[in-house]
């Protein structure tokens, strides 16, 4: 009787996943951290620059803990990984990940989750270093040049697929183009539906990032071979 073959983990699941949290998070940031983001370092810093231009020093001090939170996670990811091989590093970065994300979690139900207080940067900080770490997730996953925390340069790889696939006459969509589709789509998901949780006052709009962050750790996980 022939052996089954080895279920492959599904690292598209883990862009998708990552995507949605990256989108949820930023826009926990936004709404309630003061106005910063914790993913998207290049908004983030832009908003550094105006929260500082116009004396808002308490929104300043959140961008600039992201900023140095993400740059903290991302170090530590490259250190935890470099000598892993994939899978094994997917599962302890995901596994960090998802720490982090419970960490800022417990900060913020046990304190009052009020912008320029030292539990709402520690929130921060926290949510950056697991954003940080997650951009190590996306280039140890290696699809498609998907880098699961930033979004303009897929969009332009986006943009490119789809003028090279009219250009040449040909009516298929690359299997690169489709990922880099279905996670722009899903950051922009992962903002809807937060925004709507926070809209609508749902308590449960600050877990949304960690469930979706064990659901790709969970992919993960079951990978057997």
């Amino acid at each position: 009787m022939p052996e089954k073959a080895p279920i492959k983990p599904s690292l598209e699941i883990i862009l998708i996943c990552t995507a949605f949290a990256a989108g949820s998070v930023d826009i926990i940031a936004f709404a309630k951290m003061g106005g910063i983001l914790v993913s998207a370092m290049t908004g983030n810093l832009a908003f550094l620059g105006y929260y500082v231009s116009r004396f808002s020093f308490a929104s300043a001090f959140g961008s600039a803990i992201a900023l140095v939170g993400y740059v903290l996670g991302s170090a530590a990811g490259t250190l935890l990984s470099r000598k892993l091989d994939q899978h094994p590093a997917l599962r302890l970065l995901l596994t960090v990940q998802a720490l982090l994300l419970a960490a800022a979690i417990a900060v913020w139900l046990s304190v009052s989750p009020r912008n320029g207080t030292l539990g709402m940067d520690a929130v921060i900080l926290f949510a950056a270093v697991a954003m940080g770490m997650q951009a190590i997730v996306g280039k140890r996953v290696n699809l498609s040049n998907i880098p699961t925390v930033v979004f303009t340069s897929t969009l332009t790889n986006i943009v490119i697929g789809l003028i090279e696939m009219l250009a040449s006459g040909k009516v298929t969509v690359s299997r690169d183009t489709k990922r880099q589709l279905a996670s722009f789509l899903m950051y922009g998901g992962g903002a809807l539906a937060t925004g709507y949780a926070i809209f609508f006052g749902f308590p449960f709009f600050i877990f949304i990032p960690l469930a979706v962050v064990v659901v790709a750790l969970l992919s993960e996980l079951l990978h057997r071979g």
